[in-house]
């Protein structure tokens, strides 16, 4: 059986979940497709994600299309929930990137597309929401040229409630009685699309001498022939894109797209002699915890490794299988939980419980919370039985709370999200000396600093004196953040006795005499910001942006949006998304990575 796995990027409202659940349904998976303004989209499953409109988790599925089975993956479109796309792009064989027709490119989408070029994953373009009236297609097509560097090969053409012409087949595509695509005679616009397919042609003739013979001597290459052209011209990526467009809230353009996704993404060959490969870990109803697993081998239930369950995944529902093959994805019930990335949240939020009765409780939920999401870190404060709770953005903090309260039934008084600042070492410091005695047990100790690139330690330490440096530094100098930048030193060390509390704490005691405040300063997060709004908003998005303290370094436009590229601290963007909708009468999008500490 071949398997293909492909997920579904977007920016966000672009109409990626739509675009899913019309998939589902045309491949007959689903009985009838849900609509995400109505909560009912079967890939938005969690309750945060019915109320917001938003995808929060990557939800998986899968379908039979053309005898392939394919594994759909729809990832998160919002900023603060990247890193989930992140783990989504790590199974997928290639992507669909959904470009709404309306907007045009928007933050979201280049960043999507920066993230497919850096992993070489093949990608399909669906230009969806052709049937709004203000839907520019064209423009969208000067978009992808200038803004993205490649070519676009349109090979659907949607008429406006009418059905759309497949470029590659000659055939017209419109709604039968059961509402799905289906062919019909058309007599309408043949002549665009004839158009367009000898466009196609030409591009499939860049990479094929066939087809480019055939277009030389004056003749039309059969279709078989223009698959095989267009086929190549895939595979050798850089200069064109293959496309098509469409509606998916109309179920318009989709038999298209899957047909093209069947001839033109192949499974990428996996040689491995290893089980799989662990992408997350996903709480599911019935079993609780479980890994989402792609499989490097086919395997019948005997051999399946002692104490694990293997389940297909359809959203949040699972059923148990007896046979797992190779490519194919999973959830496993028993393995390991395992560190699948390595991720630096930028955000933190103090925590604390309203009832001394729910700490435990709490802690545990907590504990569950950041197995599960990587992109989270949890971190007691045992001098008052807080938390602090690290994550990516403030829509990421909302869900979490909103999991401890719905999920876990722990009711928490939470602050608002600040910075996560670094304290960083400004000069070498001269060595001093430490001597500390309890009991039988006396250590004399001497450390200097200098200012390093990365965390080092110079000297024969031993493993508590390891812990003692590293608490310190975690625990920082002024209380604003870690202590980064520093190379610890070691010139002198005696001890008597073996008490191991006594040693760690003459260490400790030595780097807070010899790191004094006067010797650290703060250095905050800063990003590269990019902000899409309407053009008659960009004078208010810009001196926005100023009084946030960014620095623009550059911006474009094409007269009815306009595009701002900009540095900024991210302390100054807490909650933006909320007041650059407010300010641009909710035409304004975002996006940003991180740059740098300063």
């Amino acid at each position: 059986m071949e398997i293909r796995n492909i997920a579904i990027l977007a920016h966000i409202d672009a109409g990626k979940t739509t675009l899913s659940e019309r998939i589902l349904w045309t491949a007959g998976k689903i009985l009838r497709a849900g609509n995400v303004e109505d909560g009912l989209a079967t890939m938005d499953y969690l309750f945060e994600e019915k109320a917001k409109g938003i995808t929060i988790e990557a939800g998986i599925s899968h379908f039979m299309w053309r005898d392939i089975w394919w594994n759909l993956i729809d990832a998160p479109g919002h900023i603060d929930f990247g890193i989930e796309a992140d783990t989504a792009l790590e199974a997928a064989d290639g992507v669909v990137l959904v470009i709404s027709a309306v907007d045009g490119i928007q933050p979201q989408t280049f960043a999507a597309w920066e993230k497919l070029k850096s992993l070489n994953k093949p990608c399909i373009i669906f230009f969806n929401k052709t049937d709004l009236p203000e839907a520019r297609l064209e423009e969208s097509f000067w978009e992808i040229e200038e803004q993205l560097g490649v070519s676009p090969v349109l090979l659907s053409w949607p008429i406006r409630d009418e059905g759309v012409w497949d470029i590659l087949s000659g055939k017209f595509l419109k709604h039968n009685a059961e509402g799905k695509e289906d062919i019909f005679d058309f007599a309408k616009e043949k002549k665009e699309m004839e158009t367009l397919r000898k466009e196609a042609c030409e591009a499939a003739s860049l990479a094929d001498d066939k087809v480019l013979k055939k277009l030389l001597a004056g003749k039309i290459p059969e279709t078989a022939e223009l698959l095989l052209g267009l086929q190549k011209l895939f595979c050798k990526k850089g200069s064109h894109i293959l496309c098509y467009a469409g509606s998916a809230k109309k179920n318009t353009g989709v038999r298209s797209l899957l047909n093209g996704l069947s001839f033109f993404l192949k499974t990428q060959a996996i040689k491995s002699k290893e089980l799989g490969q662990v992408i997350r870990y996903r709480s599911f109803a019935g079993i609780g915890e479980a890994a989402i697993f792609k499989s490097y081998k086919n395997l019948q239930k005997d051999e399946f490794p002692k104490g694990l369950k293997f389940y297909r995944i359809h959203a949040q529902s699972l059923s148990e299988v007896s046979e797992i093959f190779c490519g194919d994805i999973y959830a496993v019930q028993g393995m390991e939980h395992k560190k699948t990335g390595d991720y630096s949240p930028l955000l933190q939020m103090r925590i604390e419980c309203l009832k001394s009765e729910d700490w435990k409780a709490t802690g545990e939920a907590l504990k569950s919370i950041e197995r599960m999401d990587n992109s989270i870190k949890i971190t007691e404060n045992c001098n008052d039985g807080s938390w602090t709770l690290h994550a990516m953005g403030a829509v990421q903090f909302d869900f979490i709370l909103s999991r401890l309260k719905r999920e876990f039934h722990c009711e928490v008084k939470a602050g608002e999200p600040y910075v996560e600042e670094r304290e960083v070492l400004l000069r070498n410091l001269d060595a001093v000396e430490n001597f500390c005695q309890m009991g039988d047990t006396s250590v004399k100790i001497s450390l200097s600093a200098e200012k390093s690139e990365h965390y080092e330690l110079a000297g024969e330490f031993s493993q508590e004196m390891k812990e003692a440096l590293h608490e310190f530094c975690e625990a920082g100098v002024l209380g604003k953040g870690s202590l980064h930048g520093i190379k610890f030193i070691l010139h002198k060390l005696e001890i008597s006795g073996e008490n191991r509390a006594v040693i760690k704490k003459a260490c400790f005691d030595a780097a807070k005499m010899l790191v004094e405040p006067s010797a650290v300063e703060i250095h905050e997060p800063w990003v590269n910001l990019t902000v899409q709004c309407p053009a008659a908003f960009a004078g208010t998005v810009a001196n926005d942006l100023l009084s946030r303290g960014a620095k623009i370094i550059n911006s474009d436009g094409d007269g009815k949006k306009h595009r701002f590229y900009a540095n900024a601290p991210l302390s100054k963007l807490a909650r933006y998304t909320t007041e650059l909708l407010s300010i641009t009468k909710g035409g304004g999008n975002y996006s940003f990575k991180f740059a740098n500490f300063f």
